[in-house]
């Protein structure tokens, strides 16, 4: 086997190009500091609006691809202060049940046709109809096959009890309702 030393097709968005001129070196310290445990996600409203909508059009489970960058220090592995949803794409073939879901691969076609070098997916969503929103054991499977990153997020919405969960990593350990921005003008928030 020959190893090639190849530039990684994504990358994270550098902390001090995203929001230099936007907010004072104590913010990006008080940022960084505040996002060591757990980096910040941020999602459009009208992102959110989309996903709800999606996941509330039939009472089994719904689910697709979130589309955004990672915002980090130093790169997709540390340093990461916040993940930027930029979109959400639907999964429009899938086999599922009111407990189920099997997204077929197109999705990824459909994901990586609005997909950078810097904004690629960088999670999924699914819907939990009138069972709560929590990661079943089947969910922590999904997430840790293929969504292991650093980086990867899960969010389940339960759409009937208006409930919502995120998860993050390869463990998929809970986000604290905290670490969650929206509706912010230019992407980044300080806590």
């Amino acid at each position: 086997m020959k190893w090639n030393n190849l530039k990684p097709d994504i990358a994270a968005i550098d902390l001090n190009s995203r929001i230099s001129k936007h907010i004072s070196a104590i913010d990006k310290i008080n940022l960084i500091s505040s996002t060591q445990n757990c980096p910040l996600i941020i999602i459009p409203q009208h992102i959110k609006k989309k996903i709800i909508l999606h996941l509330s059009t039939k009472k089994v489970e719904l689910g697709g691809l979130l589309i955004g960058s990672v915002i980090s220090t130093n790169d997709l592995t540390q340093g990461i202060v916040a993940i930027e949803i930029k979109e959400a794409v639907a999964s429009n073939n899938f086999e599922s049940s009111a407990v189920s879901l099997t997204m077929s691969s197109d999705i990824w076609q459909d994901a990586n046709k609005i997909s950078t070098d810097t904004t690629f997916v960088v999670g999924w969503y699914h819907s939990h109809p009138d069972l709560g929103a929590f990661f079943s054991g089947t969910d922590r499977k999904t997430q840790k096959d293929f969504f292991h990153s650093a980086y990867s997020l899960g969010l389940v919405i339960d759409p009937i009890r208006h409930e919502e969960k995120w998860f993050l990593g390869a463990n998929s350990n809970e986000v604290k309702s905290n670490k969650i921005r929206s509706n912010f003008k230019y992407g980044l928030a300080v806590v």
